[in-house]
């Protein structure tokens, strides 16, 4: 039997590919600036990695949460399910994870893992980490519907 410290099981890979095809198929990896309404920051910077689905594959999405262990799943108004990752830490480490896997979000992935480091330090001012908005921006499919309030507030899937 060989050594397996350090490398993911084949059960872990096979699990983490899959995940990685649903989110780049029906998921979103977000940069977002949110302003606060209280408190010494005035902006508030989150990265997200979310999957969506129709509230009848709940167990699907509940069976990533439990693979990936973080997250919180809900369901919206419209009877799409969430499950959302927010962490700069656990989002990270997720996207290490599903980054060997995934084919269409490997830009957005790449720009997320540069600049959580950056983010975790605090290294970056409001106006660079809305440069990193709209790189990430860029990368992502924009809703018309998007209410940008003349600063990029969030990003879309």
């Amino acid at each position: 039997m060989g050594n397996t410290v350090g490398r993911l099981s084949k059960a872990n890979q096979i699990n983490y590919a899959y995940i990685a095809g649903f989110l780049d198929g029906d998921g979103s990896i977000m940069l977002q600036m949110h302003r606060r309404k209280s408190g010494k920051e005035v902006y508030r910077i989150k990265t997200v990695i979310c999957f969506y689905q129709d509230m009848r594959h709940l167990k699907e999405i509940e069976w990533i949460k439990q693979i990936l262990k973080c997250g919180y799943v809900y369901t919206r108004n419209d009877k799409i399910c969430e499950l959302r990752i927010e962490v700069f830490q656990k989002v990270f480490e997720i996207l290490i994870k599903l980054k060997p896997f995934l084919r269409f979000k490997k830009k957005q992935v790449n720009l997320m893992l540069e600049i959580i480091p950056k983010l975790q330090s605090k290294s970056l001012t409001k106006d660079e980490t809305v440069v990193w908005i709209e790189m990430m921006r860029k990368f992502n499919y924009f809703s018309s519907q998007r209410n940008t309030l003349g600063v990029p507030v969030t990003t879309c899937p």
